[in-house]
């Protein structure tokens, strides 16, 4: 202790040495060297990694994209496909009456766009494809009230109700589109559509034989569906 006192003592007579502009210098020229050295390291420890991750990002964006752009796809496009099976997807997370009801009718609106742009583009084939879509969805959504009959009979008035409306907007659509166009074969799919249409409203009520669909008359010859009050 006594030698370290004494080490001490003369170390506080020294006077205090500053290092010149160029050692300072130097001394940071080597401390950046060290970081960049350091960094470059670190970049070629995980090339694959980055890479991996580049390529997910890339892909996550490119499936977005085709996701997002299916939406508004129509039966002629690349990307129909797809817009399906998005379309099964919210099917399956529809869980209550309700939103299984507006499932249906959110899509047979959707089969009724289509069908009517893919007549305007002569793609007679696609447009029937797109009406029978659309009666598939009204017999389901017809279902689905059908279903609430003997559990809820309160749920399954309301739900009737919101399945007649649709079905009458549904068949004025039909209505003026089959005044629209002249080509047999497609007046004949409209004509199948409105009748097939009028039979899920009877199905709803319980009743799915009383009219039977592709009779040709279509419910222009009888009363339209009428929205319940």
């Amino acid at each position: 202790m006594e030698r370290l006192e004494r080490l001490a003592e003369r170390l506080r007579a020294v006077d205090p040495v500053m290092p010149s502009p160029g050692a300072k210098i130097r001394g940071w020229n080597l401390v950046l060297a060290a970081v960049e050295q350091s960094a470059t390291v670190r970049s070629r420890t995980h090339p694959v990694r980055r890479l991996v991750l580049a390529a997910v990002a890339a892909a996550v964006l490119l499936v977005a994209g085709a996701v997002a752009a299916s939406a508004d796809s129509l039966p002629d496009s690349a990307l129909y496909p797809l817009k399906g099976v998005m379309e099964n997807v919210r099917g399956a997370l529809a869980f209550s009456p309700s939103d299984k009801l507006a499932y249906h009718l959110d899509l047979a609106r959707t089969r009724l766009t289509e069908a009517e742009a893919m007549i305007a583009r002569h793609r007679l084939d696609l447009a029937g494809q797109a009406l029978s879509s659309l009666d598939d969805q009204l017999d389901d959504a017809a279902l689905v009230v059908q279903a609430e009959m003997q559990s809820d009979p309160a749920l399954a008035a309301s739900l009737e109700n919101r399945l007649v409306q649709a079905i009458a907007t549904h068949d004025q659509q039909l209505a003026g589109l089959e005044g629209q166009v002249t080509n047999p074969a497609a007046i004949a799919a409209i004509t199948q559509a409105r009748d097939r249409a009028a039979q899920a409203l009877q199905t709803s009520n319980g009743n799915p034989s009383a009219s039977p669909a592709g009779n040709g008359k279509g419910p222009s010859s009888s009363p339209h569906p009428t929205p319940k009050h």
